[in-house]
């Protein structure tokens, strides 16, 4: 069984504990604008003189923040603690605020933060993450499936990380329209936890999951922290 204290960072893993810093708050609307960026960039039918303009200009802001004054090694969201939950939060791929990568996916927990909650996500995704016309890249879906489950599997008490993801399309997920996730635990043997969930476009069942999870040990989360240290010499 796992300490309490990293059973706790982990079941807290996401949920904000402090408001975004005046600079964090910044790196949220120049995320904001860089993904109105990428949607515009897919759409716009503009001539080669004004893409040029806009070339220099994005590489202006680059320079800028390359910049010696500014520069700084990023230290990643797991550095010096089992519970960086305001750090992973903003830096996600999937529901980081600060990362233009991000939908951001906005998650919750319908019940008391127990083993029988259900974990919810809404998204909506834009023109970024189009498979199908029209449609959601099934891979998207399946990376989204992933935070939801593992959200929900870090209720269980006993929280690990990934070791299948299983995902069924039954309906193509539409873009630029709310859809939502759900995620729950099914069971827990030992070290092994199997959640499952939903993707849903209003009634319309547009995909389901399964997932299983392995507990991991601290010293486990340690060690991947020490092989990170050496990797970046």
């Amino acid at each position: 069984m796992a300490a309490p204290e990293y059973e706790s960072a982990f079941k807290g893993f996401h949920v904000r504990t402090e408001q975004h810093s005046p600079t964090d708050a910044k790196r949220v609307e120049i995320a904001q604008e860089l993904r109105a960026a990428i949607d515009e960039l897919l759409a716009t039918s503009a001539p080669l003189e004004e893409l040029e303009e806009t070339r220099k200009m994005i590489n202006q802001a680059v320079l800028r923040l390359q910049s010696r004054a500014h520069s700084h090694e990023y230290t990643g969201p797991a550095e010096g603690s089992l519970a960086p939950m305001n750090s992973f939060l903003d830096r996600s791929p999937i529901i980081g605020s600060i990362n233009p990568l991000s939908v951001p996916m906005k998650m919750g927990i319908e019940g008391d933060g127990g083993r029988d909650s259900v974990v919810i996500g809404h998204a909506t995704f834009e023109a970024a993450y189009e498979g199908p016309p029209g449609c959601v890249h099934g891979g998207f879906i399946a990376a989204y499936f992933d935070e939801v489950l593992g959200m929900a599997q870090s209720l269980s008490g006993n929280p690990g990380m990934t070791v299948n993801l299983t995902v069924d399309y039954r309906s193509p997920t539409p873009l630029n329209k709310p859809v939502v996730f759900r995620g729950w635990v099914v069971s827990v043997e030992g070290r092994k936890i199997s959640v499952a969930g939903s993707l849903h476009y209003g009634e319309t069942l547009c995909a389901e999951a399964k997932g299983l999870f392995v507990s991991m040990r601290p010293e486990v989360f340690q060690r991947l922290l020490e092989i990170r240290q050496a990797q970046r010499g």
